[in-house]
């Protein structure tokens, strides 16, 4: 008989549940060493309740990162929106890069096990093309400013100095607690980086 039934658990909350023991444990173990039975023990599930919501392991890990990516990029592109100058957008999305990593920071912890310690068994998610995406999205605001007059140089270079100086923060944030990942760190890092880019500069 198989595992998958043909009717959903009561429990709404189940799939979230698996979710998050799930990341929880890629996070802490890696992709490999994490068991499902380790998986449903920490959820308060059972293996039917899993195989319901996902067929296996892998499956889980591909929707887990993948729902989590668009989440992340939905709320990027909901920040680049607001602000009145190029900056100020700037400023905004990266402190939103800071937000979903202080309040969902194990699947950073995924990506960057993956990344720099990648797994043979593990599923193929191109981490490196994700992180691209960040550095279009500042590189079109950069873009913008450069033709407002307010900024100068290379979008592309920019964007790639922005998103690794994030990068660096959010990994000695989960590493050791420090740097604060806040909006005056956002505010600092966009100064810092656009001070030979601003016309008028302020930035001291």
């Amino acid at each position: 008989m198989s595992l998958r039934s043909k009717h959903p658990p009561r429990t709404g909350s189940a799939k979230e549940a698996i979710r998050d023991a799930a990341a929880a444990l890629f996070a802490e173990k890696g992709f490999a060493a994490t068991s499902t039975r380790e998986i449903c023990q920490r959820a308060g599930i059972t293996k039917p309740v899993l195989y319901y919501y996902f067929g296996n392991k892998v499956q889980l890990y591909e929707e887990l990162v993948l729902d989590t990516y668009n989440d992340y990029q939905k709320e990027l592109r909901r920040a680049a929106r607001h602000g009145r100058t190029p900056n100020e957008r700037l400023i905004n999305v990266l402190s939103a890069m800071f937000s979903f990593a202080r309040h969902r920071h194990n699947y950073w912890r995924v990506g960057f096990r993956m990344v720099l310690a990648p797994e043979k068994e593990s599923p193929s998610i191109n981490y490196v093309e994700m992180s691209q995406a960040d550095e279009r999205l500042l590189a079109e605001i950069i873009r913008e400013g450069i033709r407002r007059g307010e900024m100068k140089g290379r979008p592309e270079f920019i964007a790639g100095a922005i998103v690794g100086m994030a990068i660096s923060s959010i990994l000695g944030f989960l590493l050791t607690g420090q740097p604060l990942l806040d909006r005056s760190l956002a505010k600092n890092t966009i100064a810092l980086l656009t001070k030979g880019c601003g016309v008028n500069s302020t930035y001291r």
